[in-house]
Order: structure tokens, then C-alpha cells, then sequence
């Protein structure tokens, strides 16, 4: 989890520098937020229910 964590903010700063800099190429960045923050919520959803 610390990991997802890491990355999601680590990806998220990327893409505001990108966005800021006026570059096109923000798919990966934003490829990556998503997929780690669906896999956070996920986990924690998990761990809610059982």
C-alpha cells in the first residue's frame, strides 16, 4: 500500500508539471493515477468489508 501510494503521488506531481509545461503527452501519467487509485480504493474497500 505504501508502494500505490508513492507512485500515485509521485505520478500525480509528473502530471502537473506536465499539464504546467503545456506537454501532450500526459496518457502514461494519467494511466498510472488511475490504476493506482483504483487499487487503493480497492484495498481499502477489502479490508472494510471482511
Amino acid at each position: 500500500m505504501p508502494i500505490l501510494c508513492i507512485v500515485l503521488v509521485l505520478n500525480s506531481v509528473g502530471l502537473a508539471l506536465k499539464i504546467k509545461d503545456g506537454d501532450e503527452n500526459i496518457a502514461g501519467n494519467t494511466a498510472w493515477i488511475t490504476i493506482t487509485f483504483t487499487l487503493i480504493m480497492y484495498s481499502l474497500v477489502s479490508v472494510m468489508i471482511s
